[in-house]
């Protein structure tokens, strides 16, 4: 990389001095990778970590029937593949794609190690990192046990919403309207499924569709 505004952009890196980061740069390389591609499917060898730098992928597992079954999703900034960086005997344990135009941040895995070695902020990073995602995944299990389908519907459109959409004035927010496909990826089920339970959201006013963009109620 000729400069160090792409590292800035990495909120992993984000408290690194330009001397610091200056050795990350000199260990990573930036890769662009059209939509719909693979970075990396279950099974191979984790010997390389990605960092998003621009664009959206997704983590997922095949069902039996050859349904994606999604597991996470990834934007700017996200750490992509860090789980088996730790062990590099260690298979993906998911395969991960592209859903967007992108560009990740790679560094070799035992490059990486060396700089958590030698900065104990990017190392406190990465555990933040695993944390959320241990709880993150945590939280999905326990809403498959004890959600019925419809509302696992409606949290994944709050979710999405509080993460990507914005709050009009009287308090509901307005975000992208995910494919039903993308729905039933993440919540488990099918996309028929996902047809009728927002169009049973929407018969209860708790969510209204506007062209491309969804509208979520405050409830009162």
């Amino acid at each position: 990389m000729e400069d160090l505004e792409l590292l800035k952009k990495v909120s992993l890196f984000e408290n690194l001095s330009e001397k610091e980061l200056m050795a990350v740069r000199d260990r990573a390389k930036v890769v662009s990778i059209p939509k719909n591609n693979i970075l990396f499917c279950e099974g191979d060898r984790g010997d390389t970590l990605y960092l998003v730098i621009k664009g959206r992928a997704k983590a997922y597992l095949l069902a039996e029937d050859g349904r994606e079954v999604t597991l996470s999703e990834f934007t700017k900034g996200d750490i992509v593949g860090e789980m088996a960086i730790f062990d590099l005997e260690e298979k993906r344990s998911a395969t991960v794609k592209t859903i967007e135009d992108s560009e990740f941040l790679t560094i070799n895995g035992n490059d990486f190690i060396e700089v958590l070695s030698s900065h104990p902020d990017v190392s406190l990073s990465v555990l933040k990192t695993l944390s959320r995602r241990v709880k993150d995944t945590s939280t999905r299990i326990r809403n498959l046990i004890f959600l019925d389908t419809y509302s696992r519907v409606g949290r994944f459109l709050l979710e999405k919403a509080k993460s990507e959409g914005r709050e009009l004035a009287d308090g509901s927010l307005l975000v992208t309207r995910p494919k039903h496909e993308e729905i039933a990826s993440f919540v488990g089920t099918s996309r028929e499924t996902v047809s009728r339970a927002l169009k049973e959201l929407e018969s209860q006013g708790l969510i209204k569709n506007a062209g491309k963009k969804v509208i979520l109620y405050r409830i009162k």
